[in-house]
Parts: structure tokens; sequence; C-alpha cells
């Protein structure tokens, strides 16, 4: 669970500060964490899942310009892969959250759009709303995507994976 959580804070970090620069590391990343695990079928298309589900919704978002992003007309191909580097947590270093909706929430709507804020105060988005704004419809959309992933994760996992 360590190894998992600190190889997604690193893809982040990447992710955020060299963009697409670090979509190699970061999907080499990726494949070792699915190749690792014994029951890769199943995690995989749960972070397929996951990954076109915050896809979706952020490209929403950058429509309705709840985002901007430097230089590009779309949402970036960086944040996809960010999103897949998260979807590889759920399973992981996140499985602590499957028991308790209330902690699914919690989580989700503090510490999920603070990921967002300092994404914005490295330069990688910015905000077309004011900041307290932002943060509580990304609290709202983000603890409802905590639900709905552990949700996916129960009904998707049928068999125990092995924990990173």
């Amino acid at each position: 669970m360590l190894m998992n959580m600190l190889g997604f804070n690193l893809a982040w970090f990447g992710l955020i500060y060299w963009g697409n620069a670090f979509i190699p590391v970061a999907i080499s990343m990726i494949a070792f964490h699915l190749i690792k695990l014994s029951h890769i079928k199943n995690e995989a298309r749960l972070v397929l899942l996951i990954t076109v589900i915050g896809s979706s919704i952020d490209s929403l978002l950058h429509f309705f310009m709840f985002f901007m992003f430097p230089d590009s007309t779309f949402m970036p191909f960086w944040l996809v892969i960010l999103w897949a580097c998260f979807a590889c947590t759920v399973c992981h270093s996140l499985t602590f959250l499957s028991s308790s909706k209330v902690l699914q929430i919690t989580i989700g709507a503090i510490f999920a759009p603070l990921s967002y804020i300092a994404g914005e105060r490295l330069e990688a988005v910015s905000f077309g709303y004011p900041l307290l704004t932002t943060y509580l419809i990304l609290a709202a959309i983000w603890g409802g995507l905590f639900i709905l992933f552990f949700f996916l994760k129960s009904v998707m996992t049928k068999t125990r994976l092995v924990h990173a």
C-alpha cells in the first residue's frame, strides 16, 4: 500500500509539473502496477472505467470553463493519465475507505479539491470561478465520485486483489 501511495504521488507531481512530457513515465508506472497484480483483468477494467468517468467529468468542467489549461483548447492528455494513476489507488492505498461511505464522502470532499488547488498553484490549471466556489463544487463532485468509485470496486472486483 505504501508503494502504491508513493507511486501515485510521484505520478501526480510529475504529470502536474511536467505535463505531457511525464506521460511515458506515468504509463510505465501504471503498467508495472497492473502487471504485478494477480487479478489484472478485474483491476484493469476498474482502472479504465474510473479513468473514463473522471476524464469525462473533468472534460465537462473544462467545457464549461470551470477549468482552464494553459495553451490548451481541450483537456490535456496528461490529466487523463493522471485519472488512470488515481484509479490504481482505489483497490490499494485507498482500500481503507471501502467499508465506510462517510469516510469516502469526507476524504473525497476534503482532499480531492485540494489536489486541484495545488495544481492551480503549480500553474497546471486555472479556475474560472472564485477559489471558494471552485472548492465547494469540487467537494460535492468528488464526495459523490468516491461513493461511485468504491461501489464500482465492490461490483467489479469480485475476487480479492493482492494489495500493493
